[in-house]
C-alpha cells in the first residue's frame, strides 16, 4: 500500500472510530438520563453519520493516486452515496422504526463533532 493510500485509510478509520465513540458517549448519557429508547435513538443517529463517513471515505479514496477527473468523480460519487445513505437511514429510523427525533439528531450532531476532531493533526 502506498503512503498516500495508507494515510487516507488511517484518516478514514480515525474519523469513523471517533464518530462512533462520540455517538456511544452521547447514547450512554441518554440511556442514563432519559431511558433506553432515547439511548438507542442517539446511538442510531451517531452510527448513521459514522457509516456515512465510512462510505464517503471508501469511495473517495478508492482510486488512490490518479488524475484530477478520476479523483473528482470519486469524490462526487462518495458524497452522493453518503447523502443517499443519510436519506434512506433517516427515513428508516424516523418513519419505520419510530425512533425519538431529538436524541437521534443530537447523536448525529455528536458524531459530527467526532468528524471534526478526527481531521485535526496533532503532529
Amino acid at each position: 500500500m502506498s503512503g498516500v493510500l495508507a494515510r487516507s485509510y488511517r484518516l478514514v478509520v480515525r474519523v469513523v472510530l471517533l464518530q462512533a465513540g462520540c455517538a456511544l458517549t452521547v447514547a450512554s448519557l441518554f440511556l442514563v438520563f432519559r431511558g433506553a429508547s432515547a439511548g438507542i435513538a442517539a446511538l442510531a443517529g451517531g452510527l448513521i453519520v459514522a457509516v456515512g463517513s465510512a462510505v464517503l471515505g471508501w469511495r473517495a479514496f478508492k482510486p488512490g493516486v490518479a488524475g484530477a477527473v478520476t479523483l473528482a468523480t470519486a469524490m462526487y460519487t462518495g458524497v452522493a452515496l453518503k447523502w443517499l445513505w443519510f436519506a434512506l437511514a433517516l427515513y428508516v429510523a424516523l418513519a419505520r422504526l419510530k425512533l425519538d427525533a431529538p436524541p437521534l439528531l443530537i447523536g448525529m450532531l455528536a458524531a459530527q463533532l467526532g468528524y471534526w476532531a478526527g481531521l485535526i493533526r496533532l503532529k
